[in-house]
């Protein structure tokens, strides 16, 4: 018997063909995102300037939700999570979103200026000590070339080790439509069995480690790309609270995905209230999680009045164009979320939660929107306009063409995974019995 009373496995071994139409709308955005590109970079010295900023602000957004997808999957497997194994797959398929974020990393800091918009690369002689030696343009390009992408290359070999078993399995049910590369992911197969036990602990050792390279490179990843906008600034907790806000993005966007996608991906009968109730309220839990990272900065700097940090907090709080936008990002961060997850039923009704959580993953752009831009843009008027929403609509249409066409490609739950299953070890009992 299942722990998910109506999953039957053999009606999950086929994938299923994901709509035209958000294949289509994923490469229109992407042909948006791409000429918007061009357009910032022709339009004179300011645009330039928008365009690389924007791009730093949406590499730390969905190189966060890739990542945080993938962490996510690892989480439920350390910990075997039953609740979520329906979403495993759909949050572990963010991370093949991550080679062509990388890439564009690559071409960011190589091809297109990307290091012009920081401070200590253009005035060197403003640094001193440590600094002098941390934030040099070599050292930062290995150090955010190397460090994602060896995440990125644990993070694959997890979504392989996780597929395996499946495709293995599900070969033989879909015979020669099944696609070749399978046969590549399953060679040397061993018995169905001994797949998905050698699956589970090959992945076992996997997902620890990335958990744990996930808090180191992500907190380097967020001193580097967005705090060394501001070199003089420094905050000791801004990595921990950029990795849980990743985190955060990892559950948000498996709840969006989920909800948009599980009609076609046929597993509509597996996510039931229930598990978006368990989603919500882990959403609800890092909502108030990364209010208080927040303010643990915060309260520090502001009643201290630590002169080398409370400028940055002036500036986004207390200037314009950036004062609005603040109280913008408070109140989609953490009022309207925090009122609304309070209630049961919100969580439980499909729509409304998808509204919720859009509202919450439009608020987290717009906040490291908040983080990013003041540092590189001195004018009075803000920064938010057409080449902005085209880059930003490119990244979401690579990162939705990607993870559709990766659902598309294999088993849409894992089967394989005994966690789809009871644990014989649970007792469960009702109450009518407990009263006898």
């Amino acid at each position: 018997m299942s722990a998910h009373s109506s999953f039957h496995p053999e009606h999950h071994h086929a994938p299923r063909p994901a709509p035209k139409r958000l294949g289509q709308v994923s490469l229109l955005l992407i042909a948006i995102g791409v000429v918007s590109l061009f357009g910032g970079f022709a339009l004179g010295p300011d645009q330039v300037l928008r365009t690389r900023g924007v791009i730093v602000v949406n590499l730390a957004y969905f190189m966060g939700v890739s990542m945080g997808g993938l962490v996510l999957a690892a989480v439920m497997h350390i910990t075997w999570a039953r609740w979520g194994r329906p979403v495993k797959r759909i949050a572990e398929s963010f991370v093949l979103a991550m080679p062509v974020f990388w890439l564009v990393l690559v071409a960011f800091i190589v091809l297109l200026g990307g290091l012009e918009i920081y401070e200590w690369y253009t005035h060197p002689e403003t640094l001193h000590g440590h600094k002098s030696v941390y934030l040099t343009a070599p050292f930062f390009s290995a150090r955010m070339i190397g460090g994602i992408g060896l995440m990125t290359l644990f993070g694959l070999l997890f979504w392989r080790n996780s597929v395996r078993a499946d495709v293995g399995v599900a070969a033989r049910t879909v015979g020669d439509t099944a696609p070749a590369w399978w046969g590549r992911i399953a060679a040397n197969w061993q018995g169905d069995e001994a797949e998905a036990e050698t699956t589970w602990r090959k992945n076992h050792v996997i997902s620890p480690i990335i958990v744990a390279l996930y808090a180191v490179i992500w907190s380097m990843v967020a001193f580097d790309l967005v705090m060394s906008l501001a070199p003089h600034w420094y905050a000791n907790m801004f990595g921990a609270w950029y990795f849980a806000a990743c985190f955060w993005l990892g559950l948000i966007w498996t709840g969006l995905v989920t909800l948009g996608c599980r009609g076609w991906l046929g597993i509509g009968h597996l996510t039931t209230p229930t598990l978006f109730h368990d989603l919500g309220k882990l959403v609800f839990a890092f909502c108030v999680f990364w209010t208080y990272l927040f303010y643990a900065q915060l309260l520090p700097i502001w009643y201290g009045n630590m002169t080398e940090e409370i400028g940055f907090l002036m500036v986004r709080f207390a200037l314009d164009p950036w004062s609005d936008l603040s109280k913008v990002v408070g109140a989609m961060c953490f009022f309207i979320p925090f009122v609304t997850l309070l209630s049961r039923g919100v969580k439980k009704m499909p729509a409304a939660f998808f509204g919720v959580l859009t509202f919450v993953a439009v608020g987290i752009w717009l906040d490291f929107f908040l983080l990013v831009m003041p540092s590189i843009w001195m004018h009075e008027t803000l920064p938010l306009g057409p080449i902005e929403l085209g880059v930003t609509a490119g990244f979401l249409g690579a990162f939705l063409y990607v993870v559709q066409r990766a659902l598309s490609s294999v088993p849409a739950v894992p089967f394989s995974d005994r966690c789809m299953f009871p644990d014989p070890r649970h007792v469960h009992v009702h109450a009518d019995q407990a009263a006898k």
